[in-house]
Formats: structure tokens, C-alpha cells, sequence
């Protein structure tokens, strides 16, 4: 599977267009599924102009579906407005955009449309003024919300401040409020699993060096690929809840061509992958 996003990007020319059929192609006779985003206006949220989103998305949408509505390699849509619960007026907002991003989706090719939320776990606000949300108010929000949009695949990001020092026990809930979700608005569950985290290891540790601030905002702050035996906890806690496991890219950490670190973690991944047992011949990838 590869999971484009930016894909409107390459709507801009005819040498782009021809760039991205070509990938698509290849894909195909690969047997790659792709999955294609909508695009967004950039900081759609601020401020967040419901009319503005849907023009600058249809366009896009559109223009997709006119040139690979029926291409082997294109599997789904991808909604890329992430979110991990919204609350009054920007609640309503979403509730108007996700399910006219859907509806434009698939009138413009009737394909599986996914989006991919996060959650976060600073219940003591220190990356910002964010509100706290306990899983089970999760888990009826997007029940809610899934239903309502119609959305067909939901890929849990599962680390909403990318830390080394998050867990599976601070994941678990999120994966179980979620898993509910899905299973009762019809859709199916995915997880999307971070390769790649900021390394510090408390949330003491992190006010102490930068201070209360947003993590992105944390001079110094130092990323690395998620530790292969980390990374195998983390997928083995998805593959708990979901059907299938999709990753957001990191490459610029991960990629052999990176060093001798980023080397070993590839090739200890591809032992990692080896080692998994093969489906049989007759089950769906």
C-alpha cells in the first residue's frame, strides 16, 4: 500500500499529472494500493471556514476523480483534516465539512474514504491550552461522528504527541474507545503506527528542559526511528484492535540511505518482517 498525500500538489501541470500516472501505473502493475488525499486549504483550522474548505477540497476532489476514478491502483480517499474531538462551534463545523468531503469522495469515485485522528494524553496541559478527553467520551464522539460522515476506514494514529515515553497501557484505552467506535458507526479499524518519536523521557523531563510549551515548538527537541523492539510492542497492540496497519512515512529518519543507524533499522525491520508468519495464498492483503 503507499498513502500519497499532498497528492493535489500534482494537479498543477501536465508534467505532474503525467508524474503521478506514471507512479500510478507503476503501482498497478505492482499491485500497490494507493490511497489518494483530498488536499486542504493548508492551516484549515485557523480560522476554519467551512465554504473555503469544501471549494478548495471539491476542486481537488474533482480533478481526482477525473483522472483516476477508474485506475487499478487507486484503492481510497483520504480526508487529511485531523482531529481528536472538537468541541461547540468548531464541532459543528466539522460535522458540516466531514461528511460533504465524503459525499464529493465518492460521487467523484466511489472508493473507500478514510480519515486518520489522533488522540492525546496531556491531561495536565502542558503542550498547550488543549481540552482533555477520557476515552469513553472518545469513544462516543466518534461513534457519532463516524456514522454521521460515513466514513469507511478510520487509521488510529497512535501516538498524538509522538513521544518515547508514551506506552501501550496510555495507548490501550484509545485503541479500545476507538475499536467500539468503529464497530458501532460500520467502519472499519485501522492503526496508524508512528516509526518515528521524539526522544525525551518523561513529561517532567520535557518541562524542565523547554517548559510548557508545544512540543513543536521545543527548540533541540531531537527525533529517531521508533527502536525495533519498541516497534514491535506497538504493533502488536494495533494488530490487538485492527485490521490492518498503515504507517505515516518518517522516511526522513528511517530511509538506509540516511547513515549507518537509519541502515541497521531498516535491515532490522526486514528481519522483523521475515520473521512474521505468511498468510495463506486465499487471504485478502
Amino acid at each position: 500500500m503507499l498513502w500519497l498525500c499532498n497528492a493535489p500538489s500534482a494537479l498543477n501541470s501536465d508534467s505532474d499529472v503525467t508524474a503521478l500516472r506514471s507512479l500510478m501505473d507503476l503501482c498497478a502493475k505492482r499491485k500497490v494500493r494507493v490511497i489518494l488525499d483530498t488536499g486542504s486549504s493548508g492551516t484549515w483550522y485557523n480560522p476554519f471556514d467551512v465554504e473555503k474548505e469544501l471549494t478548495v477540497c471539491g476542486r481537488n476532489i474533482r480533478r481526482i476523480g477525473e483522472l483516476f476514478s477508474s485506475h487499478p491502483a487507486f484503492y481510497a480517499w483520504y480526508v487529511p483534516h485531523e482531529i481528536y474531538m472538537s468541541w461547540g462551534e468548531f464541532a459543528a463545523k466539522i460535522d458540516i465539512l466531514y461528511p460533504k468531503l465524503v459525499e464529493l469522495c465518492k460521487k467523484a469515485a466511489d472508493l473507500p474514504v478514510t480519515v486518520s485522528p489522533f488522540f492525546i494524553l496531556d491531561r495536565d496541559k502542558v503542550f498547550g491550552d488543549f481540552r482533555y478527553n477520557e476515552p469513553h467520551e472518545y469513544e462516543r464522539y466518534w461513534a457519532r461522528l463516524v456514522k454521521r460522515s460515513g466514513f469507511d476506514v478510520v487509521m488510529l494514529q497512535d501516538s498524538g504527541e509522538h513521544f518515547s515515553y508514551v506506552t501501550n497501557e496510555m495507548r490501550r484505552p484509545f485503541f479500545e474507545a476507538m475499536a467500539s467506535a468503529c464497530s458501532s458507526a460500520g467502519a472499519r479499524f485501522w492503526g496508524n503506527v508512528e516509526t518515528a518519536e521524539y526522544v525525551c523521557p518523561s513529561k517532567e523531563e520535557f518541562v524542565r528542559r523547554y517548559g510548557r510549551i508545544h512540543h513543536a515548538q521545543a527548540k533541540g527537541l531531537p527525533w529517531r526511528p521508533v527502536p525495533i523492539d519498541r516497534l514491535k510492542e506497538k504493533l502488536a497492540l494495533a494488530a490487538e484492535y485492527c485490521e490492518d496497519i498503515v504507517t505515516w512515512g518518517y522516511r526522513e529518519y528511517c530511509q538506509p540511505s540516511l547513515g549507518s543507524e537509519a541502515r541497521k533499522w531498516y535491515s532490522d525491520y526486514r528481519a522483523y518482517v521475515r520473521s512474521l508468519p505468511t498468510l495463506p495464498t486465499n487471504q485478502p492483503v
